[in-house]
């Protein structure tokens, strides 16, 4: 329920809409302590390159730093900071009196009373920590936490989250944590400084490993560091490069928060929208569907107001300053949007289009690293529209059903090229790859489904497509097999071994049986156990492991099978935390009262449209005196 509380907060604020020290701005300078001596015992000799690990948008420790050089406390005393948003909770409190007062005002009259300006310093003053100014630097002083060693360096708690953020164990077991690095960057910071900061760190790596080239693995908004880097210092230093969902020509989801276009119809903002929250925080939509009917005490005039308040204070106080944010702009809807908001801000311009310059060349500088024998592989998810599966909040986008994507990032960017159809439509009867292969004239880059056709991809025989999968590819080990296969060298493309990695693979979640069920299994005391239960732990751990190291999707209903088995061994040997493993069946009244208020919210929609009850009725009021 908090967490449920926590994203309907979000709603109103339209904070989920966008979503080692780096200096107060500009590039960071290394420290003067960093170790630069090697720290391995291979002497750069041992075959595997050291990694570097190109984070996502919520992989990056960021602190607000006060006037002595220690970490801001709030009124609590908690300390300032997070990984991806940093709400100013204070300000927003000191804003509440005047939410309070607007909301009322408005419900008294039934028409907007200055909420769009109450939402619109409530959104400054929740954001106002990672604000930027008009030339793209973030205004206060925001830190973030770089690991300038390997992990091998690094607490067991530091350990325990990084691989919680990119659960990379089993490469990490191949290679050796001291040839494991874990590079992070600012959100409210600039790419193309971050690629100065990978530079500097990538030269720190070599000489701490005794390697003369690395790997990078760019995961998600890892890809904008990736872009920015190959454009400003070529790939020299570099011997592999797996590109995880990586975000290499931005999303059309965000560039539809800046360009203000929704998918706001009376059907999906008043009855799935806010219903769809609830059923992926409980897998009910009940208090959604409440919420639905209560929203409609506000008039509609109100409603727009809120958002539209809401979107503008959150876009002018972190967004339109940010070249992060605009680097995760479609390379093909930058210029419109420049030329609506920049402007005025030539600073800012000239920053925001030097990563443009670096995006448009990426394919270009791809291609010449991959030419120099850089060994360069894209794994993408594919066929949900954006904002499906686990990305409801996003489905409020124009572009929602628009866009091949993996639920939040286009299929085109991850690719960096792949045609893949949008919604449930297929590239049509008879469609027929646009690029075949010379090399391999029988193969077909086209999907099963015949949703995609990767042959238009920059490298087609080097990406690798999973089908329904959704962008938080490190909940199947599938992908996380396939990343390890590509940075050991094991298979060289699509070509190498299809029946154990193939192009086109499958969404599977696996992360349960791995995280904790087999982890859990491992400490089991077995001096304790009785040769029967022996053999049943044995068997259960062998069912797990088959899941986890598969490289051909299993099927779900095998994998949940897995994990049900170890869960009884688990529970019979009396392991902590498996005392009760069988759910409790929820009560019939919960089934009837989730289809009842659904049923009434829908009817509401056909019934009342966007208006509230009382814009309604006083509609139909004038309607019928207007007869008489």
């Amino acid at each position: 329920m908090k967490k449920t509380l926590k994203r309907v907060i979000s709603l109103v604020l339209c904070t989920a809409m966008i979503v080692s020290v780096v200096a107060f701005s500009g590039t960071a300078a290394v420290p003067e302590d960093v170790n630069k001596d090697v720290i391995t015992t291979c002497n750069g000799e041992c075959g595997n390159c050291p990694v570097i690990v190109l984070p996502g948008i919520n992989h990056s420790p960021t602190h607000l730093y006060d006037e002595n050089g220690e970490i801001a406390t709030d009124s609590n005393g908690s300390e300032i900071g997070g990984t991806l948003l940093i709400l100013n909770l204070d300000g927003v409190l000191k804003q509440l009196p005047k939410v309070v007062l607007s909301l009322f005002a408005t419900l008294a009259f039934q028409r907007n009373m200055m909420l769009d300006k109450v939402a619109y310093d409530v959104a400054q003053a929740a954001f106002s920590i990672q604000r930027c100014d008009e030339k793209g630097d973030h205004v206060e002083n925001l830190q973030t936490q770089r690991w300038y060693y390997p992990l091998s360096k690094m607490t067991e708690d530091e350990v325990d989250w990084v691989y919680r953020m990119v659960p990379m164990k089993p490469l990490v077991d191949e290679i050796g944590a001291d040839h494991t690095y874990f590079f992070t960057f600012n959100l409210v910071g600039d790419p193309m400084d971050s690629a100065d900061d990978l530079d500097k760190y990538i030269d720190i790596v070599k000489a701490q490993t005794g390697h003369d080239k690395v790997n990078l693995l760019p995961v998600s908004l890892g890809g904008t560091i990736l872009t920015a880097y190959l454009e400003k210092y070529g790939h020299e230093d570099v011997n592999a490069i797996v590109n995880a969902v990586a975000c290499l020509d931005g999303t059309d989801l965000l560039a539809d928060f800046m360009a203000r276009e929704w998918n706001l119809s009376p059907e999906f903002f008043y009855h799935e929208f806010i219903a769809n929250i609830f059923v992926e925080s409980n897998d009910r939509g009940t208090i959604g569907y409440l919420i639905n009917l209560l929203l409609r005490i506000i008039p509609e005039s109100g409603i727009n107001a809120l958002l539209s308040g809401a979107m503008s204070g959150i876009l002018d106080t972190m967004m339109l300053n940010c070249p992060q944010f605009w680097a995760m702009l479609p390379s093909y809807r930058y210029d419109a949007l420049a030329e609506r908001y920049l402007k005025d801000k030539p600073e800012l311009k000239a920053r925001t289009d030097a990563f443009q310059t670096a995006r448009e060349n990426l394919k270009e500088n791809i291609l010449a690293a991959e030419k120099d024998g850089v060994r360069v592989n894209f794994i993408s998810g594919s066929n949900l529209n954006l904002g499906e599966e686990m990305y409801t909040f996003f489905a409020v986008v124009a572009s929602s059903d628009k866009v091949n994507s993996d639920g939040i990032i286009n299929l085109s960017s991850t690719t960096l090229g792949a045609t893949g159809a949008a919604g449930d439509a297929t590239l049509g009867e008879g469609y027929k790859q646009k690029n075949p292969s010379e090399e391999y004239p029988d193969y077909n880059y086209v999907s099963p489904d015949n949703m995609i056709d990767v042959s238009t991809a920059v490298l087609p025989d080097n990406t690798w497509i999973f089908l329904d999968q959704y962008h938080e590819v490190g909940d199947n080990d599938v992908v996380l097999n396939l990343a390890k296969a590509l940075l050991l060298e094991e298979i060289d493309d699509v070509h190498s071994d299809p029946e154990k990695y193939p192009q086109f693979n499958y969404q599977v979640t696996t992360k349960y049986v791995r995280r904790w069920r087999l982890a859990d299994a491992y400490e089991v005391d077995r001096t304790t156990l009785t040769a029967e239960q022996t053999a049943k732990l044995d068997a259960a751990i062998a069912g797990g492991e088959a899941v986890v190291h598969a490289t051909i999707a299993p099927k779900q209903e095998d994998v949940e099978a897995a994990d049900r088995a170890l869960m009884e061994i688990l529970h019979e040997v009396g392991y902590p935390g498996y005392e009760n493993i069988d759910e409790e069946e929820e009560s019939k009244i919960n089934d009837i009262l989730e289809t009842v208020l659904g049923t009434v919210s829908k009817t509401f929609v056909d019934i009342f449209g966007s208006k509230s009850y009382i814009d309604f009725f006083l509609d139909l009021i004038v309607g019928v005196f207007s007869k008489i």
